[in-house]
């Protein structure tokens, strides 16, 4: 008889007595908060309604209609519990959250108390939470920035755009700049100390020297967080317009940028995501953490996007079919991607890198590799054109130069399936995906 027919414990010379009842072997000290701690969750809220509709705004949204606004926030609300009720969700807490839009603040004081109180009522929100909304100088009013104060927010970004009069009514704007300065005040009154505006460079009309104004202005004001946008058209909203003067040249937008960045900087503040920028302390957590460290986010709202459950995927953008759909009993969910594992790992890098660094530990720790090693071509050639340094530590964008091209940065690490792939808006993409099935 040869030994591989022998019954396999006859190949052992004596029998192992320890029964193996568990694994892994090792023990160290364990208790009750570990095994029951519940992980951190973000949430995403899209209210698609402005009181004033923008030239320059990509996103979603329509003209406030008190005939619809009502039937939405009773939908959101029927998303946000059918979310809840769910066993995935309840085993995570909600750290951070961002409302956009639109103009959330397009909601009366009373509607955003029933929104907030019923997130908080439904969710596992945590006492910590890090909630921002957006807003703009016209569409806040002390009381509603009492009413999300006391509700739970703790940060504001208001659209300004410039301070100077002639480029606000050029977008289309009302055309005074105090206006906007007394809603900045008013909302620090209220009781938010991180409070964000946006501005824009590349107006019409607009120069060096006034840009310089509005970012003075900025500075003057106190706000804890500046983020600067390039001006864009879009001809379908803004064919009936006046003439205007002409926009700045590429070569000038691309200036503003550099000085934007080298004037904030030098007045404390630091970067992040290329254009964005927050005195210490304030940078919001919602992007950082979320994309750096992959937590999941709910989406909840026509075309909000989120990602759980090893998927990403935005919701029905058609407000009226969104609101069929949640009364349905399901939840909206339109059109995405499963995340594979290695896609997950690019996934991190991708966003880890629009937060402007990368911590090699933290990514060894959630993902299970070193992305120094892992994309050491892609890193090397980032270092060689100056935009990224690489220590022991981690990833760092250098800026200004690598905040300008940041976006290039970040697809430097997509993988070759989605690399001619555009980033999603919120519209409805079937036609665009039709249009490739077909090439």
């Amino acid at each position: 008889m040869t030994k591989h027919s022998l019954p396999f414990w006859k190949e052992y010379p004596e029998r192992d007595n320890e029964w193996v009842r568990q694994y892994p072997t090792k023990h160290v000290a364990i208790r009750e908060e570990d095994v029951f701690t519940q992980s951190p969750m973000g949430i995403y809220v899209h209210i698609p309604f402005c009181n004033r509709l923008c030239f320059s705004c990509p996103y979603i949204k329509h003209q406030t209609d008190s005939g619809i606004t009502q039937r939405f926030l009773d939908a959101l609300k029927l998303e946000i519990s059918n979310y809840a009720r769910r066993p995935y969700i309840k085993d995570h807490r909600i750290t951070l959250g961002y409302i956009g839009g639109g103009t959330p603040t397009s909601f009366s004081s009373k509607q955003l108390a029933e929104m907030l109180d019923h997130l908080f009522g439904e969710l596992n929100m945590s006492p910590d939470v890090e909630l921002s909304i957006e807003t703009t100088p016209v569409d806040i009013n002390e009381k509603k920035a009492r009413t999300l104060v006391e509700k739970g927010v703790r940060r504001i970004s208001l659209g300004v755009q410039t301070f100077v009069k002639q480029e606000l009514e050029d977008i289309g704007r009302p055309g005074d700049p105090q206006l906007i300065m007394d809603a900045i005040k008013l909302v620090q009154d209220a009781g938010f100390k991180n409070v964000n505006i946006d501005l824009m460079h590349g107006l019409n009309g607009q120069t060096m020297e006034s840009w310089e104004y509005s970012l003075d202005k900025a500075i003057e004001l106190g706000v804890t967080c500046v983020s600067f946008y390039t001006y864009m058209e879009f001809a379908q909203v803004s064919t009936k317009r006046r003439k205007l003067p002409p926009v700045p040249s590429k070569d000038v937008v691309d200036e503003m940028f550099l000085f934007a960045a080298r004037k904030l900087t030098q007045n404390g503040f630091e970067g992040y995501y290329g254009d964005c920028f927050a005195k210490p302390g304030f940078q919001p957590r919602y992007g950082h953490l979320s994309w750096s460290e992959d937590i999941p986010i709910i989406p909840l709202g026509p075309t909000a996007t989120g990602h759980l459950r090893k998927h990403w995927y935005f919701n029905e953008p058609n407000i009226d079919r969104y609101i069929d759909i949640v009364n349905s009993g399901r939840l909206p969910i339109s059109m995405g991607q499963h995340i594979s594992k290695e896609e997950a790992i690019r996934r991190a890098m991708v966003l880890g890198v629009k937060a402007s660094r990368v911590d090699r530990k933290r990514f060894k720790e959630l993902h299970g590799v070193d992305f120094a090693t892992l994309f050491k071509r892609e890193i090397e050639d980032l270092q060689e054109k100056g935009l990224v340094t690489m220590t022991e530590h981690g990833l760092e964008v250098t800026g200004p130069k690598g905040w300008y091209f940041l976006d290039n940065i970040s697809k430097a690490f997509y993988s070759d399936e989605f690399k001619r792939f555009p980033q999603h808006l919120g519209a409805d993409i079937t036609p665009f995906l039709k249009n490739v099935a077909a090439r």
